[in-house]
């Protein structure tokens, strides 16, 4: 009988044990506005004389794993080389969302994310010089000053968004995001065409264009969702 008493009794202490060792966690996922900037153009003013921009960049948190994101910013590039000289200043907006594919471990709350977005831009551009092939070897080829001003220009593309989202401390985060982007529409200058695109950048083979962006951004909180998890004691005292 004694014997019995303590089989049962162990049974019952190794099923307190194995319950204390299955612990519930409650975390939160927190659901706001990110608002940031990228830092690559921000700081191109500084080491670059003949470029003026900013890039705003903001996400809002729809469902799980589900974000509204957006762009928008203003570009004044001066470009010239041995062919041309131009000046492109203009406004660009971006709309679009992006998936988060990472498992966050509890109340950690990083992305790793795909996403795309429509742009647009509109934009001016003045040609100041281009060079004339006189087709003729024995002459140089002759270079035309027309100061040409196109106004109103507009530029339509999709791109599509890979990138990530870290936070370093509490509600703020620093990313990076490389993108590949495709022109559908614009509206060409007058005797010329377009030869960069505010947002867009400078085209490439066809109308395909990439670009890539640096970020630092804050959370706004606006409400938070708690969530209950079983947690392995061991793992909590590590």
């Amino acid at each position: 009988m004694r014997t019995f008493s303590f089989i049962i009794s162990a049974f019952i202490a190794s099923t307190n044990l194995f319950a204390q060792d299955s612990l519930p966690k409650i975390y939160p996922d927190v659901y706001g506005l990110r608002i940031g900037i990228d830092v690559v153009k921000a700081s191109r003013n500084f080491w670059d004389k003949d470029y003026k921009g900013l890039e705003f960049n903001a996400d809002y948190r729809y469902n799980k794993k589900w974000y509204l994101a957006a762009e928008a910013g203003f570009e004044d590039r001066f470009k010239e080389d041995d062919q041309l000289s131009y000046t492109t200043t203009g406004m660009f907006l971006k709309l679009g969302a992006e998936r988060n594919f990472h498992q966050n471990w509890l109340d950690m709350d990083n992305l790793i994310y795909v996403g795309g977005r429509y742009g647009l831009s509109y934009h001016n551009q003045t040609l100041h010089s281009y060079r004339v092939n006189t087709g003729n070897a024995y002459f140089d080829e002759e270079m035309q000053y027309p100061e040409l001003k196109s106004t109103g220009l507009m530029a339509h593309w999709l791109e599509l968004v890979v990138g990530i989202k870290v936070e370093v401390a509490n509600n703020l985060y620093v990313g990076m995001n490389a993108r590949l982007k495709g022109l559908f529409y614009q509206t060409q200058p007058e005797g010329f065409e377009n030869l960069y695109y505010p947002g867009f950048g400078q085209k490439y083979s066809g109308n395909i264009g990439v670009g890539f962006g640096y970020t630092v951004s804050y959370m706004i909180p606006f409400k938070k969702k708690f969530n209950t998890v079983k947690t392995d004691r061991a793992l909590i005292r590590k």
